[in-house]
C-alpha cells in the first residue's frame, strides 16, 4: 500500500489517535519507569500531516536484556494504535543501560540538542539527563 496514492494520507487527528493508544497501552503495562519521547517535526511547527512521521524513543529502564513478554506487548500495542491510523513512525527501543553509557548508543552527538529542545516525553520519567554520546572507540562498536 502506497500512502496518498492506494489509501488516504493520515490527518492530524491520526496521529493524535496514534499517540493517544501508544500511550493507553504503556498505562496498561503498568511500569512506571518505562518512557517514551517524542521529537523531531511532531514535535515542531513544520510538521505536515501525511507526509511527516512520528519520531521517538521507548526506553526501558532495566539492564540490557529487555523481557520478551514486554516486547511483544509493545509491538502489539504499536499495531493496536495503527489500526484506522496508519500514520509513519520511527521509534527505536532501547534501555537506560545502553543510552546512558553512551559507547552503543544508536543515537549520534547530533541528537543531543533535538532530545534537549525539541523531545516532548508523553509517558515515564524523563531520562534526557542521563544520555551519553560517545563516538565509537573500537571498531565493534561501530555496528
Amino acid at each position: 500500500m502506497v500512502l496518498g496514492y492506494d489509501e488516504s494520507r493520515p490527518t492530524k487527528e491520526n496521529y493524535d489517535s496514534f499517540l493517544e493508544k501508544l500511550v493507553g497501552g504503556l498505562k496498561k503495562l503498568n511500569d512506571p519507569e518505562i518512557s517514551f519521547m517524542i521529537y523531531g517535526s511532531y514535535v515542531r511547527p513544520d510538521f505536515v500531516p501525511g507526509r511527516s512521521d512520528i519520531d521517538g524513543v521507548l526506553i526501558f529502564p532495566r539492564d540490557v536484556v529487555i523481557g520478551k513478554s514486554v516486547m511483544k506487548y509493545m509491538a502489539k500495542t504499536i499495531a493496536n494504535a495503527q489500526k484506522g491510523n496508519n500514520v509513519p513512525i520511527q521509534i527505536t527501543p532501547t534501555d537506560l543501560r545502553t543510552i546512558s553509557d553512551g559507547r552503543f548508543n544508536s543515537y549520534s552527538s547530533s541528537f543531543e540538542n533535538y532530545f534537549k529542545e525539541e523531545g516532548k516525553i508523553l509517558f515515564g520519567p524523563d531520562y534526557r539527563e542521563e544520555f551519553r554520546y560517545e563516538l565509537p572507540s573500537s571498531s565493534e562498536q561501530t555496528p
